[in-house]
């Protein structure tokens, strides 16, 4: 199995500090905003009602998602790489559990990983970006897929978007970031479910009706908050 990086005591403290600093930041900021949940069913049923599902959305949008959702203590990958690093120790201050792996490296295994922790209820859910780490951009990896099938949970797509945004247009996933005291629209698609085995052919099929699906959403909410992601 590959082996997380290894960082120096000065390295350590220093990812601690900027994370503390960031998730204090990111609570102050995103509690000025108004989020505006379009999709009341799957609210109930998933987030209220704490029925498990694995979420799944788009790169672009994931920080805001961490602290919206992270009261539900979702297990979610995250990179093996230096730089997941902040990004595990971000999940864990917003609740979520991380679970080191991504498709280019420990995916297999943080893959079980979810899978043994969904089935043994230590989480109710399990969430990641469709398209990371390194995209391409808004193309889906099948590796939510693969879960949802070896749990039997229903996969859910979800995206959001607002009226005022901060866009990063030299990222690779252009990151978006709602400015202070933004309207915030989230919605939840079509849930999706998949048998216990499934033909590569199968797989395949269901990777790009969930790629559909989150674009779909993702138009469909930049078109009501009026947002036009740059080119």
């Amino acid at each position: 199995m590959p082996r997380d990086p290894e960082f120096s005591a000065w390295e350590r403290f220093k990812i601690g500090l900027l994370v503390r600093l960031g998730g204090w930041l990111c609570r102050l900021w995103f509690a000025t905003c108004r989020v505006e949940i379009l999709s009341p069913e799957e609210e109930t049923r998933f987030l209220k009602g704490r029925e498990p599902c694995v979420a799944v959305t788009w790169h672009r949008g994931a920080i805001f998602f961490l602290w919206l959702f992270g009261r539900l203590r979702p297990a979610i990958m995250v990179s093996r790489s230096r730089d997941g690093e902040y990004l595990a120790r971000f999940i864990s201050m917003m609740g979520g559990i991380p679970v080191r792996g991504s498709s280019h490296h420990g995916g297999r295994q943080a893959l079980e990983r979810m899978a043994e922790m969904l089935r043994a209820g230590l989480c109710q859910h399990a969430a990641t970006v469709a398209d990371g780490p390194r995209g391409p951009r808004y193309v889906a990896k099948k590796g939510m897929v693969a879960l949802a099938s070896r749990t039997g949970l229903p996969l859910l797509p979800i995206m959001w978007s607002a009226d005022r945004l901060w866009t990063f247009p030299k990222s690779w996933d252009h990151t978006i970031l709602p400015k202070p005291f933004a309207r915030i629209k989230v919605k939840a698609g079509r849930i999706l479910r998949y048998p216990p085995r499934m033909t590569p052919e199968q797989t395949e099929r269901a990777r790009q009706e969930l790629e559909d699906e989150l674009n779909r959403l993702k138009d469909e909410l930049d078109r009501l908050c009026g947002y036009q992601e740059p080119a």
